[in-house]
């Protein structure tokens, strides 16, 4: 069949395929690994549904056959939490590698995206259906209300995930790499911030275990709309991690090393938790900045008076 145009001819079309020559391997390397740690967190979920499914206890829930690694991560959940921050700092070597070699290109960007798609969306969001699922030590025969919460927040996340990369791709042109703000909350920090949570459950399961596992579902969902938001958050390693910095701030950062090598799933958890806030409450803070400038600049230029009485301008002519 002929497709003709307005005037009755027909049309032909020429396919115009433009073909990659070439990629640039080590950054590239770094982003499939990226997407690898996402695949391989998602693989973690799946066993820890079996081990809930089965009823096989605590014996068969051995990670890494290291007892040491085990008294830190003990559930295949928490190990797969830990690849969600290894996919991170995967995803933040790659751009720094591209721009170090070849520079970046649109197929970098692209694949990225995808990579992150995996790792920062689909990953954290199974973490999450495990997590509500098994967390109240039912198996998969809890309440059939909790298996729809569970599917519910994880594919509000997941949705909300897809949007905010995409949105990402097409606001930010290639080379664009020097932006020290965002609109929206990073994927890496919304994943972050799940993924600590779930890494600080294994911990704190005895004690607060139910408060963390009934409050998962609202705080993934928050975390989903603040990445399709236009709430305005830094970007940590162009504003805190480049450049030169005051010798205070050296300080600062081993203070907190200290901290996290004490107490690490709490330390994690507190500086995701704090960096997620952030964004909100300084959106509140320019708002309300911006409501009180015109009052005051007003306040300004208003004619006072001297001891005198005679009327004079705050200004400076």
């Amino acid at each position: 069949m002929k497709i003709a145009d307005e005037t009755g001819k027909p049309v032909t079309h020429h396919r115009s395929v433009r073909r990659l020559r070439s990629i640039a391997v080590l950054p590239t390397m770094l982003t499939l690994a990226n997407m690898l740690c996402g695949f391989a967190a998602v693989y973690l979920c799946m066993l820890g549904l079996i081990d809930a499914f089965t009823g096989v206890g605590a014996a068969a829930k051995t990670t890494l056959n290291r007892q040491m690694i085990e008294d830190l991560l003990p559930t295949y959940v928490s190990v797969g939490g830990v690849l969600i921050f290894l996919g991170m700092f995967f995803d933040g070597m790659d751009g720094r590698v591209a721009r170090m070699t070849t520079g970046t290109t649109n197929f970098g960007g692209q694949l990225d995206s995808l990579a992150d798609m995996i790792t920062f969306g689909i990953a954290p969001a199974m973490l999450v259906i495990v997590m509500i699922l098994t967390g109240h030590h039912e198996g998969l025969e809890g309440p059939f209300i909790k298996q729809r919460i569970a599917w519910v927040a994880g594919a509000v996340y997941v949705s909300c995930c897809g949007l905010r990369l995409a949105r990402f791709n097409v606001e930010h042109a290639e080379g664009d790499l020097k932006h020290t703000r965002f609109y929206g909350l990073p994927s890496p920090g919304a994943a972050a911030l799940v993924a600590s949570l779930v890494i600080l459950h294994e911990h704190v399961a005895e004690a607060r275990g139910m408060v963390l596992v009934n409050s998962l579902p609202v705080i993934t969902v928050i975390a989903g709309m603040l990445m399709v938001s236009r709430v305005q958050y830094v970007h940590v390693g162009n504003t805190y991690l480049r450049g030169r910095k005051p010798w205070g701030y050296g300080v600062l950062m081993v203070l907190i090393a200290g901290v996290f090598i004490a107490y690490p799933s709490p330390t994690l958890a507190g500086i995701v938790a704090i960096y997620v806030l952030s964004g909100p409450i300084n959106t509140l803070f320019k708002k309300k900045k911006q409501k009180h400038a015109p009052e005051s600049k007003k306040q300004t230029t208003e004619p006072t008076a001297d001891a005198s009485g005679v009327s004079q301008s705050n200004s400076a002519s």
